[in-house]
C-alpha cells in the first residue's frame, strides 16, 4: 500500500488552469486543448461566485475572457482579482477584443502577473502566453507545437469553417 501511495505522490501533477468564458463552445474547446497540452483545465461558464471558486481551486493560472463592454461581469471580476491579495498572485491571461480600448482598461487594473491576448486569438498564441506566465524561463510546450494546422486559425475562422 505504501508503494502505490509513494508512486502517486511522486507522479508530476498537471498545472491546474481555470478558464472563465460565457461561451460554452470556447470552454469545451479550451478544456480539450489545455488537457492535450498537459494542463488540468477547470472551466467556469459564469462569473457569479467565481472569486470564491477560484480560491477553492487554487489554479496555477487563470484564462479570463473580457468582452468589449466595460460593464460586463468579467471586467468586475478582473477588478476583484487585481485587488484580492491571494488571487492577484495567480498568473492571468486576459483575452480582450483588439479594439484599442479593452487593452487600456485591462492594463489600468494592473494585475501584477498578467498578459493580454487579443481576439480573435489563436490556440498557439493562447498556449504560448500561458506557458510564458507559468514558466518564463522555459520554451513553448512541445505538445501544442505539433497541433493540426486548423489550431492556428483564429477561433472565429474555425467556427465558420466547421459550420458552427
Amino acid at each position: 500500500m505504501s508503494t502505490s501511495l509513494s508512486t502517486s505522490l511522486s507522479a508530476p501533477l498537471s498545472p491546474r488552469v481555470a478558464v472563465l468564458d460565457d461561451d460554452q463552445a470556447v470552454l469545451i474547446l479550451l478544456r480539450q486543448v489545455l488537457t492535450d497540452a498537459g494542463y488540468a483545465a477547470r472551466t467556469l461558464h459564469s462569473n457569479t461566485g467565481a472569486q470564491d471558486v477560484l480560491r477553492l481551486l487554487a489554479p496555477a493560472a487563470i484564462i479570463l475572457d473580457l468582452p468589449a463592454a466595460a460593464e460586463a461581469a468579467s471586467w468586475r471580476l478582473l477588478a476583484l482579482l487585481a485587488r484580492d491579495n491571494h488571487l492577484r498572485r495567480i498568473p492571468l491571461v486576459a483575452c480582450v477584443p483588439d479594439d484599442g480600448h479593452a487593452s487600456d482598461r485591462a492594463a489600468a487594473l494592473r494585475h501584477p502577473l498578467s498578459t493580454l491576448v487579443c481576439k480573435p486569438w489563436t490556440l498557439d498564441a493562447l498556449l504560448a502566453s500561458l506557458d510564458r506566465l507559468l514558466d518564463p524561463h522555459a520554451g513553448a510546450h512541445t505538445t501544442h507545437a505539433t497541433a493540426p494546422p486548423q489550431a492556428s486559425a483564429p477561433l472565429s475562422a474555425r467556427a465558420t469553417a466547421s459550420g458552427a
